[in-house]
């Protein structure tokens, strides 16, 4: 009887050493079979990001291009008071 306990714990511990590689299998499977779908969940997510921010950099350009416009006007308006204060001091000069 020894010697078939003996061979029952070898067998046990085969066939437990043997169920162990099978889960491990079963899982990195499921883990390869998986990142299919958790990198489209990824790349929507990082498509949704840059959405946001290009959505967000046309905002800003838009604003930037309002605040030229006005910063042209308000130049154009400076110069001319230049101009206008520059006549009047010559023009009372000369007087």
């Amino acid at each position: 009887m020894a010697a078939n306990d003996g061979n029952m714990w070898n067998n046990l511990l085969s066939g437990s050493a043997g169920a162990v590689l099978g889960i491990l299998g079963t899982v990195i499977v499921a883990l390869i079979n998986r990142q299919p779908p958790m990198a489209a969940l990824i790349d929507a997510r990082i498509r949704m990001l840059i959405e946001g921010y290009e959505k967000h950099i046309s905002d800003l350009q838009t604003e930037i291009r309002k605040l030229e416009t006005k910063v042209d006007a308000l130049t154009r308006a400076l110069e001319q008071a230049r101009a206008d204060r520059a006549g009047r001091v010559t023009a009372n000069w000369i007087e």
